[in-house]
């Protein structure tokens, strides 16, 4: 009986929280939702902006649908994301300077580590060996 009541009590002591409303436009909603998937939470570790919780996520996901009403493209938004947080606040950061090093490197790494493995392997083998004696006894050869 006590439980319920604490938990009304607990229940009406929080504030309210800001409804969010979607975009009218279906389709709009789909975009908005897809760059909200699409950029990271500041505060919230590796979360994307439509599942976190954060207050900055909620600020994010009011500017994202703000922007696409106004008739920003999905890049124009991503760039203002990128433009005030760099690109840890992008999931997909393009692949140009050092994101393709970063990209490349383990690929690298493995085709090196293959061709060492393969030289130890093969290119190790004495070529100039000479024939083993015969073991048959009779001392004919062929």
């Amino acid at each position: 009986m006590i439980a319920p009541l604490i938990a009304l009590i607990l229940q009406a002591a929080q504030p309210a929280a800001p409804a969010e409303a979607p975009l009218p436009d279906p389709a709009l909603e789909m975009r908005a939702q897809g760059l909200m998937r699409e950029l990271r939470c500041t505060v919230c570790e590796n979360e994307p902006v439509s599942q976190s919780t954060a207050d900055m996520a909620v600020d994010a996901r009011k500017r994202i649908r703000e922007e696409i009403a106004k008739g920003a493209s999905d890049t124009q938004v991503r760039e203002f994301f990128v433009s005030r947080f760099g690109q840890y606040v992008s999931f997909r950061p393009p692949l140009e300077g050092w994101t393709l090093l970063l990209w490349g490197f383990p690929f690298a790494l493995l085709a090196g580590a293959g061709i060492f493995m393969g030289m130890r392997a093969f290119g190790g083998r004495k070529r100039d060996l000479a024939p083993l004696p015969d073991d048959r006894g009779d001392g004919a050869v062929g």
